[in-house]
């Protein structure tokens, strides 16, 4: 396409270029008449001829420079890119070819190390807290008891002996704690007691009769 129009261009341009190159040739001979006609009415038509001529030639001689500046344009294109006779050549481009780096990894000799049997050590087991047992207080035995059994009563004294101090009057039925003490005065057998009241002294053991426990 680009061909056609060019080749429509140079001819339009080689006739513009004509036609002006004839147009001028006619003012010329315009000018020529003006100045041979004997009449001024004939000058000045052959004047305005010539004038008329030049202008139609001036402006053939426009186009005709106006189509060569489009088909210079037109063509400019195609000798850059090497078309010739509307047949596009072929344009050699190289092709950036990517680098490729290939990366070879060798093989290491890692040493194989084979997994032990490591002996597992038996875990403690937590045996739970033995119960602390606690004893508890046995009551000592009681001590040893006697009745008061006179018919009457019975004196307390502090001492073994009918002479000695009076210190508490027991009477008949009383309960009497035994203590260790025991001796022989004034033809009596004499028991050491402790009275209900917390008092201690000796009393004659024949009035005494031993609770059995």
């Amino acid at each position: 396409m680009a061909v056609i129009l060019g080749i429509a261009a140079r001819v339009l341009a080689g006739i513009s270029l004509v036609a002006g190159v004839f147009f001028v040739f006619r003012a010329i001979r315009d000018r020529a008449q003006s100045a041979r006609a004997p009449y001024d009415v004939g000058r000045q038509e052959a004047r305005l001829a010539m004038y008329t001529d030049l202008a139609r030639g001036g402006a053939a001689f426009f186009v005709g420079l106006i189509l060569f500046a489009i088909v210079s344009l037109v063509s400019a294109p195609a000798q850059i890119t090497g078309v010739e006779g509307g047949e596009p050549t072929e344009v050699a481009t190289e092709t950036a070819v990517p680098l490729i780096t290939t990366v070879v990894i060798s093989p290491t000799n890692t040493p194989f190390i084979l997994p032990t049997n490591t002996p597992q050590l038996p875990t403690a087991t937590t045996l739970p807290p033995t119960p602390t047992i606690v004893p508890t207080d046995t009551p000592p035995p009681a001590p040893p008891t006697a009745t008061v059994s006179s018919g009457v009563g019975v004196w307390l004294r502090s001492a073994p002996g009918t002479s000695a101090q009076q210190l508490e009057w027991l009477l008949d039925g009383t309960v009497v704690t035994l203590l260790p003490g025991r001796e022989t005065a004034d033809e009596f057998e004499w028991q050491q007691v402790r009275a209900p009241s917390g008092q201690e002294g000796w009393v004659a053991a024949e009035f005494l009769v031993v609770n059995q426990p």
